[in-house]
């Protein structure tokens, strides 16, 4: 087997668990959203545009362009983290699996040099972001909140087979 349908599926569980947690939070109020909780980052909101712009840092390394924008733009919508998720998933699915074998030298964002197999840097970014739903569920349980998004990787398979 090839590396290309497995990265294409990963691609594919962010942008499905993305999308679960930015669909149940658009439900809460800014207050909520905003409300500081002990966690990596202070709130729903900041860890949610941290996964936005940690992919758009690894899609600006993928493509070798530079200089990466941090935040990666200036709104602080939630539906702009799925948006980001969409282009990760398009560049992922058109690509080659020659392209995802390629080594690419960047730097990250202490300016410290690099270089990294693509296909292994995909795989970074979408395990760097199931990191953080983590941590979200936690917030989210500590906020009280309820109809907390199941979003682990088999539920997400299984959904696909129901079609």
């Amino acid at each position: 087997m090839t590396i290309h349908p497995l990265i294409n599926h990963l691609v594919d569980y962010t942008l499905w668990a993305n999308t679960r947690f930015v669909e149940r939070l658009q439900q809460e109020p800014d207050e909520v959203l905003d409300r500081e909780v002990a966690s990596s980052f202070p709130s729903l909101r900041a860890t949610l545009l941290h996964i936005r712009d940690a992919e758009n840092a690894w899609m600006h390394r993928l493509e070798e362009v530079a200089p990466i924008p941090w935040p990666a733009e200036a709104s602080t919508a939630l539906a702009t983290v799925v948006e980001h998720t969409r282009r990760l998933r398009h560049l992922v699915h058109a690509s080659t699996e020659q392209w995802l074998e390629g080594q690419v030298g960047y730097a990250d964002l202490r300016g410290n040099r690099h270089e990294q197999v693509r296909w292994q840097m995909i795989l970074h970014c979408c395990n760097h972001g199931t990191q953080h739903r983590g941590q979200l569920i936690t917030m989210m349980r500590t906020l009280g909140l309820d109809r907390i998004p199941a979003n682990d990787l088999v539920v997400f398979q299984r959904s696909l087979r129901r079609g």
